[in-house]
């Protein structure tokens, strides 16, 4: 064997050998640098996203480095866009192991050629290594040959330990378009509004020639850089024979107009809240389902936009609703102001804001009045009256300043009428009605009863819309409450037992959803008139501050408030006239789609039977009139009080004396005799007048001859009552239109005529009845009524008042 031979075989050998070194070597430097599939857990790359019922975008939230990023299985993304990615980023993807040799080669040699970097030969394996050890972490590493080297290392790792299918779905899901969109669903549905799948193929290859670099292409500031290379990779498609002729020329004549860049951010004030609440922020990665329902949340927000226009003439900005689904708790609905990008005070959630809740606690003080054994059909007495309190006295007036005298419990609910629902307060035990509201979730009312007095039955603490909404959830559920909830799992149907009797809920329910029984008080039936059975009560806070209307049918609950944010007034908008025709608006949506609707309380919680219509008792032998009324099923009610069978007494016989009346029973003339609570009212009535009876019969007080003992006759003045305070209705006018009620008794003259003196002088001459009104300046003053029969000297009476 010659010489050259024997050296030709060493270096053979050597060469071997040096192969199985750096074979060995290379294996080695593997096992070092690791596998990165342990990385495809990590979620820089996925944003957190707050859906609503059916899986709908509300909001995304961006990640600390910006991206928002949903992942898709790879058969989700559609056939055409992921050709298209292979074909622009590694053509060879399912023929190399994670390295392309071949590709290597190509690149060496043109960048030997240029002298310069005009090549790479990574492939997609290679990238998503690079994606995953760098993406969301501080930069500082260079890309020099070390660290190619390492990354080729870890890609064929990645290759020996995945399949190519799951290598290249992670790989487009941590893919950047741009405009920190990462992935193909964020991508396509924000650039074009469709899915992956329903990319068109001008489409598709135009978004998979932007990760090469998504700045330099950015469809929005350099439209034309990106329309070249996808017209430079659609010809390479088509010479590849993976995109037809046909398709070929429709994808080059199709236009590329990108949507303008919007992220999704409805129910902003739900999600802002769940945002604020999350305090340790929420997770990257993951999904907030909440209740809403997305359909429904628009037309609401459509609905309040509409309303818009004529709230701002009443100078009211801002309004809010809810919908709750009664069943389960759920908030179907949740708009917290009129308009979120409003510069004053548009993002104050008023959901959960706290105010005056105005007349809609009533219900719960006649719930708990009716558990106690009143009888919704019962007469209460809307007459003034004056309450002791402990820091005082107190005397409530209606909203308009009348008086309606005798009126049915269930009308005085229905009509909003203050005086009967502070007395049906001040005889309930101290603190029953806030203990009630608090085991019904309004926990806002932190105060003692003390704080609040009689006049929490007026709404003089303040709660949220939201609380609000869930005790009406609870009126609607037959007296159960249930915790409302935005997000999570549902509550058992029927949880929890009553807190307040179902039967008392009941006659709360048929009152609410009489459009008759709110004539006397509203003046009429308001607008509530929707085509179905709806129980509802508004409210008005003191100034025009507040309006709501909040009601319920067996499967919704609809809260609505309307006002400003910042506590302004309004133009006099009442819950009526101002949250009441939204609320009608948004129940008829939310009741859309219920086709069978059910009954608003269990018929077998409330008898029938015939009444008089004004005691509201079994008819006595004077009454001319009876009527069917519903009533709680008598019996022993848990606290002593039991329903009454004893007859009508108001209604008696009578004969006239001249122009007088005196009870007999052999009369034959039928009137109505009402008790003492009634008589300062009806002294200011002329007598036997008729007043609200079926039958138009005259009124007379038990003072009257043979109807009870008489009593001293004398004057006094019935209103403004002693030591009120009138509050000018606008501010910078001196003066005020002052209404003077007085009232004769003891005594059925009805021709009596007396004086007014406002501040001893004679401000007015009057006759049955005695009313009169005249001016009265901002300070303190005197009024004094008495006789002008200088042959009937009766003792007068005397009210001091300050206007403010």
């Amino acid at each position: 064997m010659s010489w050259r031979r024997r050296l030709g075989k060493r270096r053979l050998a050597a060469v071997l050998i040096g192969a199985v070194l750096l074979g060995l070597a290379w294996r080695g430097y593997r096992a070092v640098v690791g596998d990165p599939e342990a990385e495809l857990g990590a979620s820089w790359h996925e944003g957190h996203r707050i859906v609503d019922r059916d899986g709908a975008l509300l909001r995304e939230l961006p990640t600390s480095i910006g991206a928002r990023g949903r992942s898709l299985p790879l058969d989700a993304m559609g056939d055409r866009l992921v050709v298209a990615t292979l074909a622009s980023e590694d053509a060879r993807f399912y023929e190399h192991g994670g390295v392309d040799g071949r590709a290597v080669l190509r690149a060496v040699a043109q960048n030997l050629r240029h002298r310069r970097i005009v090549s790479g030969a990574s492939t997609i394996t290679q990238q998503l290594v690079k994606l995953l050890d760098t993406e969301g972490k501080p930069p500082g590493e260079r890309r020099d040959l070390e660290v190619k080297v390492r990354e080729a290392a870890r890609a064929q790792n990645l290759e020996a330990s995945l399949d190519k299918p799951a290598i290249l779905e992670a790989y487009l899901n941590r893919l950047s378009y741009g405009r920190g969109l990462v992935g193909p669903a964020t991508a396509a549905e924000a650039y074009f509004g469709v899915s992956p799948r329903d990319l068109s193929w001008a489409q598709a290859s135009f978004l998979a020639v932007l990760p090469r670099a998504p700045s330099h292409l950015d469809p929005y500031r350099h439209p034309e850089r990106g329309r070249k290379r996808q017209r430079v990779l659609l010809a390479a498609l088509l010479e590849d024979g993976l995109l037809s002729e046909a398709d070929y020329q429709r994808a080059i004549a199709e236009p590329i107009e990108p949507l303008p860049m919007r992220h999704p951010f409805a129910a902003p004030h739900l999600t802002e809240a769940l945002v604020a609440g999350a305090h340790g922020g929420l997770s990257e990665g993951t999904v907030t389902h909440t209740t809403l329902d997305g359909a429904l949340q628009r037309d609401l927000e459509g609905l309040v936009d509409t309303h818009r226009t004529r709230l701002l003439r009443a100078e009211a900005k801002g309004a809010a609703v809810v919908v709750i689904d009664n069943t389960s708790g759920e908030v179907l609905a949740y708009v917290g102001n009129a308009d979120f990008t409003e510069a004053s005070a548009g993002q104050v959630d008023m959901v959960r804001a706290l105010r005056q809740p105005g007349s809609t606690l009533k219900p719960f003080v006649y719930a708990l009045a009716f558990e106690r054994g009143l009888q919704p059909a019962a007469l209460l007495a809307d007459v003034p009256t004056r309450f002791g309190e402990r820091d005082g006295s107190y005397a409530p007036k209606n909203f308009d300043g009348r008086f309606l005298g005798p009126i049915p419990a269930r009308e005085a609910l229905a009509g909003s009428l203050n005086v009967p629902a502070v007395r049906l307060m001040s005889e309930l035990p101290r603190g029953a009605l806030l203990d009630r509201l608090r085991a019904l979730g309004v926990t806002s009312l932190e105060r003692d009863a003390d704080h609040y007095g009689l006049a929490l039955a007026l709404g003089s603490g303040e709660v949220s819309l939201l609380e609000l909404a869930g005790a009406y959830v609870a009126l609607a559920r037959g007296g159960r409450p249930i915790a409302l909830r935005v997000t999570g799992e549902a509550a058992a149907k029927d949880a929890g037992e009553p807190v307040i009797d179902p039967a008392a809920v009941a006659a709360v329910s048929d009152a609410l959803s009489d459009p008759v029984a709110r004539i006397r008080g509203l003046g009429g039936r308001g607008p509530f008139d929707i085509g179905f059975p709806v129980a509802v009560k508004t409210g008005t806070s003191s100034g025009y501050r507040d309006t709501w209307a909040v009601g319920y049918t067996h499967e919704r609950t609809v809260a609505v408030w309307v006002g400003n944010a910042d506590g302004a007034p309004t133009h006099e908008l009442t819950g009526g006239s101002g949250a009441g025709p939204l609320f009608a608006d948004a129940m008829r949506r939310a009741m859309r789609d219920i086709p069978v609707r059910a009954p608003l309380w269990d018929a077998a919680l409330l008898g029938e039977a015939y009444v008089c219509p004004l005691s509201g008792k079994p008819a006595g032998p004077a009454c001319p009139e009876r009527v069917a009324r519903r009533f709680i099923p008598e019996g022993d009610t848990g606290d002593g009080h039991h329903a009454s069978d004893e007859p009508c007494t108001l209604h008696r016989h009578a004969r006239r004396v001249a122009s007088r009346f005196r009870c007999d029973l052999r009369g034959r003339e039928t009137v109505v005799v009402f008790p003492e609570a009634f008589s300062g009212w009806l002294a200011s009535q002329p007598l036997g007048a008729p007043g609200w009876d079926p039958q138009g019969l005259p009124w007379l007080p038990e003072s009257t001859a043979g109807c009870a003992s008489g009593a001293v006759p004398h004057l006094s003045v019935v209103s403004p009552s002693d030591g009120a305070v009138a509050i000018l209705k606008r501010e910078g006018e001196a003066s005020e239109q002052l209404e003077i009620v007085a009232a004769l008794r003891g005594l059925d003259d009805a021709a009596l005529p007396v004086e007014v003196l406002l501040d001893g002088v004679v401000v007015a001459q009057l006759s049955p009845p005695y009313r009169t009104q005249v001016p009265a300046r901002r300070g303190d003053h005197i009024i004094e009524v008495r006789s002008i029969d200088p042959d009937l000297p009766l003792a007068g009476g005397r009210s001091r008042i300050s206007i403010r």
